[in-house]
């Protein structure tokens, strides 16, 4: 799923009253997992708000809740502040995959 970063959700909706991908006319609010990655390091953030299409899946977030995720990011980095918790993560290579 992409994101369209630094749009305020009331931006999408007066933008189109439909999906900017898929153009389907049906977006709920919801809470999503995000995954924030920068460099080698990522911050899982949960219950983040967001508008999703019904068809298809993309999500539109609000320009001040990445701002948010962002800064808690650069807060956590800088060890200013302890992350709620630490998850282990598997990463593979898709060409290494077995079918």
């Amino acid at each position: 799923m992409r994101c369209m970063a630094k749009l305020s959700l009331s931006e999408v909706i007066n933008m189109s009253e439909q999906c900017v991908f898929c153009g389907h006319k049906h977006l709920i609010s919801k809470t999503t997992r995000h995954i924030y990655q920068k460099n080698e390091q990522m911050l899982v953030v949960e219950h983040v708000p967001c508008l999703e299409c019904t068809f298809c899946g993309e999500q539109y977030f609000d320009a001040l809740v990445l701002e948010k995720i962002e800064n808690d990011y650069q807060a956590i980095t800088d060890r200013q502040r302890q992350p709620q918790r630490v998850m282990q993560v598997a990463v593979e290579d898709f060409a290494s995959l077995s079918l």
